[in-house]
């Protein structure tokens, strides 16, 4: 033992010795948690792996199913004008004080998505779900990507009123890059 510690009282020497041991253990709980987290990286790195390879193999598939709907949609799928038009003649069918927006058109590699929004402001039940099922009989050449709906109740003081609606209808077509 060195002398410095042997000149040390006795209760200096049991704190001092106490206070070792607890940094020995707190540096091995440490290294102890850092190993098991680097532990949970390395073996969810396997899993994840895994998955995108999963992925990756559906490549042909999707690839498949992306050419038989494009022909299945030849010369049938909107774009963005034909969209544009049609869903506002169809808004019209059912409510012709609307809102109309052309929101935009998501490019990608073999398709283009066009999305319009229509909005409703206090229109009736049945107004909301007839929009709906028109829009739904045009499947899949053009559908529903996104729709709002919120009830107007009427005021306490007029509870015999009818209640009306405000909905927003994000209507999409897809449309198929050629080649």
């Amino acid at each position: 033992m060195p002398k410095w510690f042997s000149g040390m009282k006795g209760r200096e020497q049991v704190f001092l010795l106490v206070f070792q041991w607890m940094a020995i253990c707190s540096a091995f709980v440490i290294l102890a948690r850092v190993g098991l987290d680097a532990f949970g990286m390395w073996s969810n790195a396997g899993t994840r792996i895994e998955g995108h390879l999963s992925i990756l193999n559906l490549r042909t598939d999707i690839d498949a199913a992306l050419i038989r709907h494009k022909k299945e949609q030849q010369n049938i799928s909107y774009d963005r004008q034909q969209l544009s038009n049609r869903a506002s003649s169809l808004a019209d069918k059912v409510f012709r004080n609307r809102e109309y927006r052309e929101l935009e058109t998501e490019e990608r590699e073999r398709y283009k998505q066009h999305t319009v929004r229509i909005s409703f402001k206090k229109a009736s039940y049945e107004n909301v779900n007839e929009f709906a099922a028109l829009i739904r009989k045009e499947s899949p050449y053009m559908f529903l990507s996104e729709v709002e709906v919120e009830p107007n109740y009427p005021p306490k003081s007029k509870p015999y009123e009818m209640i009306t609606y405000d909905a927003v209808f994000h209507v999409s077509s897809v449309e198929f890059a050629d080649g």
